[in-house]
């Protein structure tokens, strides 16, 4: 689905100010989103190599935020599908695969523009932050679902353009087992890793 892995790296990157903006989940949205972008788009990067690229992003992600929440959420029952070892792989492929994308998607293209909206109350222990993304003349609107746990505020789903990123690749990874394994999935994302075309078109 073109745009979800843009969507997705925006969550991954969605950490660093966790700690010191806890009761704010839209301001810690906000102020790491543009340090992503600052990243991929900004001057003091531009030297960079898409792999060091990558190994920043990995470690702001690394040290605040369980990724593992959102990708365990969209691979759902297909979970006890994999043996341990192919969970592991699974878990270490889909964050390189969505890191590398996002980069190359974003390569020689203008910074994407964010904005904030409301912050919705779901309820004592959940919230929803909306957001929109202007990437050249195309804006997508974004909803990020957070809940709050013993961690802090963790995104467990996000809502492109009224489409849900976890229901998303849960039916393309509902559609692969059933008739294909974990060993194939491992091969897949391994294969989709090394295309030299990868870009935020990706799909699974």
């Amino acid at each position: 689905m073109k745009y979800l892995s843009v969507i997705l790296l925006f969550v991954f990157t969605a950490t660093c100010a966790q700690a010191s903006t806890a009761s704010d989940p839209a301001q810690s949205l906000k102020s790491t989103l543009e340090a992503s972008l600052d990243v991929i788009c900004g001057p003091d990067y531009a030297a960079a190599s898409l792999e060091e690229k990558q190994t920043l992003i990995r470690d702001v992600v690394e040290q605040e935020y369980n990724l593992d929440i959102l990708i365990r959420r969209a691979i759902g029952r297909n979970w006890e599908l994999m043996t341990a070892n192919e969970q592991v792989q699974v878990l270490e492929l889909v964050k390189q695969l969505v890191v590398k994308a996002y980069i190359k998607g974003l390569d020689g293209k203008a910074r994407p523009q964010l904005s904030f909206g409301d912050t919705i109350q779901v309820s004592d222990k959940r919230v929803e932050v909306q957001s929109q993304v202007l990437t050249g003349e195309k804006t997508i609107h974004v909803t990020y679902r957070l809940g709050r746990m013993q961690s802090g505020w963790e995104i467990y789903d996000i809502v492109a353009e009224d489409i849900s990123v976890v229901s998303n690749y849960r039916q393309q990874l509902d559609d692969h087992f059933r008739q294909g394994n974990g060993a194939e999935l491992v091969q897949k994302l391994e294969n989709l890793l090394s295309r030299e075309d990868l870009n935020e078109d990706i799909k699974l």
